[in-house]
């Protein structure tokens, strides 16, 4: 059986709208007879609740309060929030763009940038690249004067 001062548990009902819930125990402070973790750092801040809000007392990674908020057991390392998976949603996937740095005398014509779709994603959310381009096409004037150049030096040899 816990010594709790119920004007202890009372103060921390009212602080945080505990009352009637799971905290609203004197285990929220004490093992037994003896005071956990958050029990110990409850009472070593002079009983100020607001002090020890942003340590983790049960060292289980979650502050005190933030395990408070999820009527969680404070001084239970066992006891701490469910943590899920963050799920970063996929921007939706642009079909077509203009093209960048264009000038009025250039061209505005539309450039596929991406072929997927997005039950087809190419990479692993949260990985971001500056512009995805379709490959090879500028490499087309490169071959396309490598040709010129063979044509060229083809007949001066004919000659």
């Amino acid at each position: 059986m816990a010594s709790a001062k119920p004007n202890f548990l009372t103060s921390f009902n009212q602080h945080y709208d505990t009352a009637g819930t799971r905290l609203d125990s004197c285990a929220t402070c004490h093992n037994g007879e003896a005071r956990n973790p958050y029990g110990k750092a409850y009472s070593g801040s002079g009983r100020n609740f607001a002090a020890i809000e942003n340590l983790d007392s049960d060292g289980d990674g979650f502050t005190n309060l933030a395990e408070i908020n999820a009527l969680n057991f404070p001084g239970n390392p066992n006891d701490h929030p469910q943590t899920t998976p963050e799920i970063i949603p996929e921007p939706p996937v642009n079909v077509t763009e203009p093209p960048v740095n264009v000038t009025p005398e250039q061209s505005t014509t539309e450039v596929p940038i991406s072929n997927t779709t997005p039950e087809q994603p190419t990479e692993a959310p949260g990985n971001t690249t500056e512009e995805q381009k379709s490959p090879g096409f500028e490499a087309i004037p490169v071959i396309v004067g490598l040709l010129a150049v063979a044509c060229l030096k083809r007949r001066d040899l004919r000659k």
